[in-house]
């Protein structure tokens, strides 16, 4: 799948009330990426990465990616 077509697909998720909305997926976008380096960092800590916990946040991630994107054009 390439990355226009997720957007696509992706973008069938987003409620009326936020589609357009690029601050609010500026703002899903980076809690994400910090949920993800949370991982990591326990990961670090704790000497085991969550990788099913990390690749969750890696898909949320991208998915307010692809709507950041498709807000901007």
């Amino acid at each position: 799948m390439k990355l226009n077509e997720y957007q696509q697909e992706a973008s069938k998720f987003v409620s009326d009330s936020i589609r357009g909305n690029d601050a609010y997926f500026a703002l899903g976008l980076t809690g994400e990426a910090g949920e993800a380096a949370e991982k990591i960092k326990k990961g670090l800590r704790d000497g085991v990465l969550d990788i099913e916990g990390l690749q969750k946040e890696l898909g949320d991630t991208l998915w307010y990616l692809s709507q950041l994107g498709l807000c901007l054009g």
